[in-house]
């Protein structure tokens, strides 16, 4: 027994160290060894908000007080984009990973909605011009889209992946590397104190999991966009229908959830976390329904903090705008965050803002996808106007998409007989596109040397894309004012072929040149249906094609009959070979 308790005393001692055996010496010169208090705030000026986290997780972690919190009820949440994560590069980096895949990755063949969404965004970040309204749910529409197929472990590859790429505008830092340092002393120093942080962000949750990975936040912690999921063999099935299999895996859809901003921040912190924060830390509006739900916690003390972009030395901040919202976060009652004034060091040593560089596209002009908006820059890299129109024979990628669409099997036409064209086009605000069109082998450098004419001129064209990207269904395209040439179908309320079917007629601004016929019983037939002021030729508006028209003269002088100089139909958007 003896024995035993002093095995015992002895481990006792081993595990308390040398600061027990100082302090139980007999020796009274022998030093006191004390344990050492880490100090957490290296990076950290001395400032108000400092001073208020610390008083505040102090007093609510001391049993003493009044305001104790006990451990499993000590939850922080925090916004990313802005909060703790790097977003001035030159945007938020799930605007960055759009843009790049719908418009520069070549593996991938953006829907005309999702490239439309990944352009705004660069011409945002590069030309400064003004995003559409809500254009948060548009994104998260088409970010849905863009990875729909992908199992969870090929999209965390592919974010990562590109997390790994410069990031614009800095040296000395890849986007993934992008982390406010203090704030991540923010996250040891509450992890210290008992506190779980949530990462509750309007970003896509499975990019904020790959984003935070790295600093040591588990998945389970992360609240996000989300996407339905389905597994590999799963199908149309539902869910409660599905027997999961082993072999099985789990893949994205294009089905979006939720956008987790504002309110939904609070409904998802409610139903994934049940618990109300007592902590919350955020930068924009899109976060203030989160604070407000923190401190309105019902039964313990609480606060929230809002971090400013106000350094436009070290980041790409808008001072002036930072400055505002500081003063609006204060009257709402928030504890302010200064990333000028507070921070020593936002990236950390070795990283230095610099000019954002947006380096010119010189794959093939096959490679441009149609739709998309290039600048002068982009087409002197590329070697020059001259080899930006092009006729050649269709490339697998495009014939696949054609199948079954503009494309039915026939006895009359085939892939040998069609070209495809790329050029590029004016639209009426003066913005460059690259545009494509399949046509008949017969016309096609007819129809090339047209459109680089219509360029000079700076003619507006406003789409020139595929059928293929609306399904071949005519009446969509026209009212989305698309100019096209192929598509196997039949002429407009007949059942005969269409010269569209052999790639010899031409549809140029669809909806401002529509075509209608007057039927017998007094009523028209217009297509499209909803271009019935545009049949009135008597006004100036946009895209008008007429005698005096460049698209006319070109095309009529070319070989080519315009479908306005009919008289028992009018086709006003219409050329077609005339043939012998």
């Amino acid at each position: 027994m003896y024995k035993t308790k002093l095995w015992m005393f002895a481990a006792i001692l081993a595990i308390c160290g040398t600061s027990v055996f100082a302090s139980c010496s007999n020796n009274d010169d022998a030093p006191i060894v004390t344990p050492t208090t880490k100090e957490y705030f290296t990076l950290w000026n001395p400032c108000e908000a400092l001073t208020a986290l610390q008083e505040y997780v102090e007093d609510v972690t001391n049993p003493q007080s009044k305001n104790f919190i006990k451990e499993e009820d000590r939850i922080a949440t925090f916004d990313m984009d802005g909060t703790f994560v790097g977003e001035l590069y030159p945007s938020y980096f799930e605007y960055n990973l759009l843009e790049y895949r719908a418009l520069d990755d070549d593996s991938y063949d953006a829907p005309q909605d999702v490239m439309e969404t990944a352009q705004e965004i660069r011409d945002f970040v590069r030309r400064g011009q003004k995003l559409p309204d809500h254009f948060d749910m548009k994104h998260a529409q088409a970010a849905a889209k863009a990875y729909a197929g992908m199992t969870l472990a090929q999209f965390d590859a592919y974010v990562k992946k590109y997390a790994e790429l410069p990031a614009n505008g800095f040296t000395g830092m890849t986007f993934g590397q992008a982390i406010y340092k203090p704030m991540l002393q923010v996250f040891d120093y509450l992890k210290a104190k008992g506190f779980t942080c949530y990462v509750v962000s309007g970003s896509d949750r499975f990019i904020c999991r790959a984003l935070v990975e790295s600093i040591g936040i588990q998945p389970n912690r992360v609240i996000g966009m989300d996407v339905k999921l389905r597994s590999t063999s799963q199908g149309t099935e539902e869910g409660v229908d599905h027997t999961y299999g082993r072999e099985e895996d789990l893949v994205r859809t294009d089905e979006l959830i939720i956008k987790n901003l504002k309110t939904n921040k609070v409904l998802q912190i409610s139903q994934e976390i049940g618990k109300v924060p007592v902590l919350s830390f955020g930068n924009s509006g899109g976060d203030a329904a989160m604070h407000n739900y923190t401190l309105s916690n019902p039964q313990y003390r609480s606060a929230a903090f809002m971090l400013i972009a106000d350094d436009d030395v070290r980041d790409h901040a808008n001072r002036e705008k930072a400055l505002k919202l500081g003063q609006q976060w204060r009257e709402a009652g928030y504890h302010v965050i200064s990333m000028r004034d507070d921070f020593r060091t936002i990236y950390g040593e070795g990283v230095a803002k610099t000019d954002f560089s947006f380096p010119a596209d010189v794959r093939a002009l096959t490679k441009w996808q149609a739709g998309r908006t290039v600048t002068a820059e982009d087409v002197e890299a590329f070697g020059g106007i001259d080899k930006c129109f092009a006729a050649e024979p269709i490339p697998d990628n495009v014939w696949q998409r054609m199948q079954g669409k503009t494309y039915k099997e026939n006895p009359y036409i085939g892939r040998d007989d069609l070209r495809h064209i790329r050029a590029l086009h004016w639209d009426y605000d003066g913005q460059m596109h690259v545009g494509e069109m399949i046509v008949n082998h017969e016309i096609a450098d007819r129809v090339v040397t047209i459109f680089r004419q219509l360029f000079d001129a700076k003619y507006p064209i406003q789409r020139m894309l595929l059928p293929d990207v609306y399904g071949a269904d005519d009446e969509t395209q026209m009212r989305d004012n698309n100019s096209s040439c192929f598509c196997y179908r039949t002429i407009a309320g007949s059942t005969k072929l269409s010269k569209h079917a052999r790639g010899l007629a031409i549809d140029i601004n669809t909806l401002y040149n529509p075509y209608y016929m007057d039927r017998a019983d007094g009523t028209r037939f217009i297509q499209p249906a909803t271009a019935a002021a545009y049949c009135d030729r008597t006004w100036d508006f946009p895209y008008k094609i007429d005698h005096q028209d460049l698209c006319f003269r070109l095309f009529t002088e070319a070989g080519f009959e315009w479908g306005g100089d009919w008289t028992s139909r009018k086709d006003f958007q219409h050329f077609e070979l005339i043939e012998e």
